[in-house]
């Protein structure tokens, strides 16, 4: 029984043999194996030592051997489909500075596919990681014309474990996203480290083995660790996946720092302050992108909207666009020149009319230039509370400031208020000086007393932007800074506390968009004109300018 058995399990192996060698010849007999009307060429021999021997690839069979790639096939029972360039063309569609190992696995693959068994759109998978597409079109004389990626085959070689296709010159497999990142020089290592120093190491169970147990009890592993990036996965951008189809932005070290060092310059300029942080963030937030991007796109669209919200304006930024560097899963672009947007460096400036009473003579005519109106007081209506005190949002009081109508047979006045930032002095003086708004579109939003009994001519810089109307001022729009749109940076109105927490710290009504021309920061003046002023006052509480998406 076990000597039929033998005969049964010899009879199997030897039809397998015959089974294998009747498929490897079926790939190689068919007509469709015609490639540039040349036949593949079989040898018997193995891969290694037929690239060995063959002095046309001399230099391909180096590059295999310099960088471990031979020593690999030898050590593995395994049949491969192999990419060579002979010496004539080995220099071609490549860069001196090439990653030679990265080179070399570019070319071989773990599967043996004849030309029969090639497809228009099969996608092979290298010892990269990396897809090469595949090209195959039948030409008029029947012939088959193959390509991987961009490299073209001229000739087949059938040896005893691999398919050896001779291409014209060699595979562009371009690396992926996050490998171009690795890959990046020295003098992009400020954008770098802004990705990379939010990667988070993190054990891998799954894949670490169990090696014993410790005096406690508990399991001992042979650990496996991997490398996340949870704050670009949080905006379902993986930076690690090949499934990505993204575009990135690289800016040198150059590009960072002067991009850095003019909005600083601007900033001080202005008066005004911003964190580091925010400024940095910016930097690298701008520049993922959840598709990829020709040269066309960025010249046919002027806003492209980054993975994390934030806008590019591409008339503003400089980006080669004719050199693009091709990913195995999207595009990247190097910047030449980044401007961090105006609306960027200025969240909003809100300030209210309050300070009036702290004013001497000559500011209050400097900052509140008034026509038919006489100061009456100035009063907290609302004690102060707070949207989000674990946050340290502070405490905010509805301080408002009342003016009579100086002749009450004239029921309408005017006031050119200019905006200002006060401060006191320890020395129990003050100062006071013009905020400095740097061009570009606003939204302007102003607050005021509830049913303030008359109309509000409003104008900016001279230029009448809309009357608000009696009967909008009876609803909760601009009812102090409790209604309109926006909130404070970082207010998150889920975790607020207080019951009032939609009231807090609101940029108050819009009245419109306003526009400041020009190169440089300049004072603004807000005029209002009361009409109709049947109860002979105004109440005043604040004003707001809001950058918009075109204050770039």
């Amino acid at each position: 029984m076990k000597t039929i058995n033998y005969f049964l399990v010899l009879i199997l192996i030897v039809a397998g043999f015959i089974s294998c060698n009747g498929g490897w010849d079926a790939h190689y007999n068919s007509q469709d194996n015609n490639v540039n009307n040349e036949n593949v060429t079989i040898v018997n021999s193995n891969a290694v030592d037929y690239l060995k021997s063959e002095s046309a690839y001399s230099s391909m069979f180096g590059l295999f051997q310099e960088t471990g790639v031979i020593e690999h096939m030898q050590g593995r029972d395994q049949l491969f489909t192999i990419m060579v360039v002979n010496n004539n063309a080995i220099n071609s569609g490549v860069e001196g500075n090439e990653d030679k190992v990265y080179l070399a696995k570019s070319h071989i693959s773990d599967v043996a596919l004849s030309p029969e068994n090639l497809s228009d759109g099969q996608r092979l998978f290298m010892w990269t990681g990396k897809a090469v597409n595949i090209i195959k079109e039948k030409g008029l004389n029947g012939a088959y014309r193959i390509q991987f990626n961009n490299a073209k085959v001229t000739k087949v070689i059938k040896t005893n474990d691999a398919y050896i296709y001779e291409i014209d010159i060699f595979i562009i497999a371009p690396k992926s996203l996050y490998e171009i990142l690795e890959s990046l020089g020295d003098n992009y290592s400020i954008f770098r480290e802004m990705v990379f120093s939010r990667n988070q190491r993190e054990f891998d169970r799954d894949a670490s083995i169990p090696i014993g147990v410790d005096n406690t009890g508990s399991t001992v592993y042979d650990s496996v660790f991997i490398t996340t990036n949870p704050y670009f996965t949080a905006h379902n951008f993986d930076i690690m996946s090949e499934s990505l189809t993204a575009t990135m932005l690289l800016p040198s070290n150059e590009v960072v720092n002067n991009a850095l060092y003019t909005a600083k310059e601007s900033l001080s300029t202005w008066g005004l302050t911003r964190n580091d942080t925010i400024l940095e963030n910016w930097i690298f937030e701008s520049a993922f992108f959840n598709q990829q991007y020709q040269k066309q796109d960025f010249i046919d669209n002027e806003d492209l909207t980054s993975v994390f919200g934030k806008q590019w304006r591409t008339t503003v930024q400089q980006v080669n666009l004719d050199n693009p560097v091709q990913m195995s899963n999207g595009v990247a672009y190097y910047v030449e020149s980044m401007k961090i947007p105006t609306n960027v460096l200025i969240y909003r400036i809100k300030d209210y009319y309050k300070w009036y009473e702290f004013l001497t003579e000559s500011d209050k005519q400097k900052y509140f230039a008034s026509t038919n109106l006489v100061f009456d007081k100035v009063v907290t209506e609302v004690a102060g509370w707070s949207g989000w005190p674990a946050a340290g949002f502070p405490l905010v009081e509805n301080r408002v400031l009342y003016f009579n109508l100086e002749n009450t047979e004239v029921q309408e006045y005017t006031l050119n208020f200019v905006p200002f930032k006060f401060w006191s002095n320890e020395d129990g003086s003050y100062t006071a000086s013009s905020y400095l708004i740097p061009p570009g579109e606003y939204d302007l939003c102003l607050g005021f007393k509830q049913k303030l009994g008359h109309d509000l001519e409003i104008s900016f810089n001279g230029e009448l932007i809309r009357t608000i109307t009696n009967t909008e001022l009876t609803s909760t729009t601009y009812h102090y800074d409790r209604g309109g749109q926006g909130y404070p940076e970082g207010y998150d109105l889920s975790k607020a506390t207080d019951k009032k927490k939609g009231n807090y710290d609101r940029d108050g009504g819009r009245v419109g968009v306003v526009m400041i021309e020009g190169n440089e920061a300049v004072p603004v003046e807000i005029s209002i004109h009361g009409k109709n002023v049947t109860n002979n006052r105004t109440i005043l509480h604040h004003w707001c300018l809001r950058p918009t998406k075109n204050c770039y």
